[in-house]
């Protein structure tokens, strides 16, 4: 009998709560549905920023790629007087920049 009773008082407990609890999370006649459209609505929006700054940088990174020169251009460097090793007759010269601190 007790355990019916706690049952009973259980389910009376809930069925105050839930619909309470229902009328509290939709603001004064606000529906659900018009709080999704609104999310949706705010979602897309956001999208779309998200879209034209993506264009935006697309267009930046095409003016970059398009400034870039297309063929090596042939640099001329005198190395005088620098320490070296190696043949002086070598078709390639490689040299290293460097800072000892």
């Amino acid at each position: 009998m007790n355990r019916e009773k706690v049952i009973a008082g259980a389910l009376l407990v809930v069925g105050l709560l839930v619909p309470l609890r229902l009328s509290q999370q939709e603001p004064q006649g606000e529906s659900e549905f018009q709080r999704l459209r609104r999310e949706l609505e705010a979602l897309k929006e956001g999208q779309a920023r998200i879209e034209k700054q993506l264009q935006e940088i697309k267009s930046l990174l095409n003016a970059i790629l398009a400034a870039r020169p297309s063929e090596p251009r042939e640099i001329v460097l005198s190395v005088d007087g620098a320490a070296w090793k190696g043949e002086k007759t070598a078709r390639l010269v490689l040299i290293e920049f460097s800072d000892y601190q």
